[in-house]
């Protein structure tokens, strides 16, 4: 008990030390005590841990504070009780289309879980959906640390990760072992070492592990961390991956969805559009990480991304606006409702965060839901399916 009070006077001072922070990351002991601690003062959910928690966070380099942070929600899912979340009526906020079936219209995009260590706690704070990965086929180190940095001010971040993870059999096996009910999709990518010659067999491969436990697979081949990534995003390179997919999914029938940059061009975007509903995908994710020279390699994510995915994403939807059954999936520098909207006005539906989740932490679902409550009893609406569905009353809004 005198560890817990020296936390809890810490928390009250703010007076983090990295060093004892890094600690506590290990301790798990500690971890336990203090949510029995909470429990015993019959913590209210309505309230935010989450600004003490990311205080102690950002107090460690940022992919330390990652890995703990992975760690604790992995060995104590149950601390979610610590977040606030508001108990829902399903049909009101869920979404069906394209194949994708959320219960929520905000999901967690790829990068965060890429092991898949924190699926429980990541259903149970209220995520419409969680994307892990990216998965390679063999497991990798990555690109050399330091790879990721924080931008406070500008509520960014810039990564050079580079795909570390497990491997595609340890994740295979920590999703066959879940009990998660909610929407869950796979993103997943080539190793470095693999060659442009068998890289479209690997992306097939792949597919085919995932397809019978997943609910969608996103094929990425935009990260700017990977060397020659994105030119698979062009002509003969991003067909030759399609077509050998293709094979497998006449085997399996879950969602594909393509992961696109935003460092692309007009006729460039036109292309993989047209290309992924040649090849009947159920739709495209825009956008990925762009690339800042002035920041240093790596790509960034973030209100740094915003204006450019925004851009990306309204020719993406302009591109469909004809075809129902493809949908595009905005990410990239969402931070707030307003922009939320914007992306509804314009013909979207489901979005996922990253980056204003590691700033904003659960809260931001919970301010998201109210302001769909709000949005609905304005418009008289039952759901949010019924007012996307009415694109006149919409605009309106």
């Amino acid at each position: 008990m005198v560890r817990i009070h020296h936390f809890i006077l810490s928390l009250k001072r703010r007076d983090y030390n990295a060093q004892y922070y890094d600690h506590l990351c290990h301790d798990f002991l500690l971890l336990k005590d203090l949510i029995e601690v909470c429990s015993c003062f019959d913590y209210d959910r309505k309230m935010n841990f989450y600004p003490q928690f990311k205080n102690m966070a950002f107090q460690l380099d940022p992919e330390r504070a990652h890995e703990c942070s992975l760690k604790i929600l992995e060995r104590f899912p149950g601390i979610f009780h610590l977040f606030p979340y508001r108990k829902r009526e399903a049909y009101k906020y869920s979404l069906n289309r394209s194949g994708l079936n959320w219960p929520f219209p905000v999901g967690l995009a790829a990068g965060l879980d890429k092991d898949a260590r924190a699926i429980s706690f990541f259903e149970n704070i209220g995520m419409g959906s969680i994307e892990v990965g990216t998965v390679t086929l063999l497991p990798q180190e990555g690109n050399p640390r330091p790879r990721m940095w924080r931008y406070p001010q500008e509520t960014s971040l810039r990564n050079s990760m580079g795909f570390p993870n497990q491997g595609s059999q340890i994740i295979l096996e920590r999703i066959k072992k879940s009990k998660h009910q909610i929407n869950l999709g796979v993103n997943i990518g080539k190793n470095k070492q693999t060659s442009k010659e068998q890289t479209s067999k690997e992306y097939a491969k792949l597919y085919s592990l995932f397809a019978p436990y997943a609910d969608y697979l996103t094929i990425n081949i935009s990260s700017p961390n990977t060397p020659g990534l994105r030119d698979f995003q062009q002509g003969d390179l991003l067909k030759e991956i399609l077509q050998e997919v293709q094979k497998e999914r006449e085997r399996f029938r879950t969602p594909l969805l393509l992961k696109i940059a935003p460092d692309l061009d007009e006729t460039q975007v036109k292309q993989l559009i047209k290309t992924s509903q040649d090849f009947q995908l159920n739709g495209v994710i825009a956008t990925n990480t762009t690339r800042i020279s002035e920041y240093g390699e790596g790509g960034i994510s973030g209100s740094l991304l915003y204006n450019k995915a925004r851009d990306i994403r309204n020719l993406c939807l302009n591109e469909t606006k004809d075809n129902p059954d493809f949908s595009i999936v905005g990410v990239g520098g969402f931070e707030n409702f307003e922009q939320i909207l914007d992306f509804w006005k314009n013909g979207g539906a489901f979005v996922q965060v990253y980056t204003a989740f590691i700033y904003q932490g659960p809260q931001l679902l919970v301010d998201i839901e109210k302001k769909i409550d709000s949005l609905l009893l304005k418009s008289r609406c039952s759901s949010l399916e019924e007012l996307l569905s009415n694109k006149k009353l919409l605009q309106k809004l």
